[in-house]
């Protein structure tokens, strides 16, 4: 089987850890293995280590002479966009999993409201 080219060596790993000859299965394992590489791009980049234009400006012209200029400044969000790709890598890698080996969810306790955070339901469970 061949080995898809531009993998970093996060991404070789899961490669060569989940690929098999199923190519269905081989789309996904090849999304997990580049968006684990882009997650270490983007851990990269958080850190202050990787090359990104953080910052985007926009310069609108007033369209008379009694209008003012205007100025747009936008920045990019690297910690959001890792949280929204580990997500995904989350998503696919559970879709992977063997049915064996999925994680069973623990019903909520009855005692809890539905409008308690996932947070606080965890601290119930351990102080429960």
């Amino acid at each position: 089987m061949d080995v898809p080219a531009g993998l970093g060596e996060r991404g070789m790993s899961l490669w060569q850890a989940m690929a098999t000859i199923d190519v269905p299965r081989n789309a996904l394992v090849l999304e997990a293995a580049r968006l684990a590489d882009r997650l270490d791009e983007l851990d990269n980049i958080i850190q202050g280590k990787g090359v990104l234009n953080l910052m985007q400006f926009r310069l609108d012209f007033p369209s008379g002479e009694d209008e003012p200029y205007s100025v747009e400044v936008k920045f990019a969000a690297p910690l959001a966009e890792a949280r929204q790709q580990a997500t995904a890598l989350a998503n696919i890698l559970t879709k992977l999993s063997p049915a064996d080996g999925k994680a069973v969810l623990q019903p909520v306790p009855a005692d809890l409201p539905s409008n308690v955070s996932p947070l606080q339901r965890l601290a119930q469970k351990l102080n429960g």
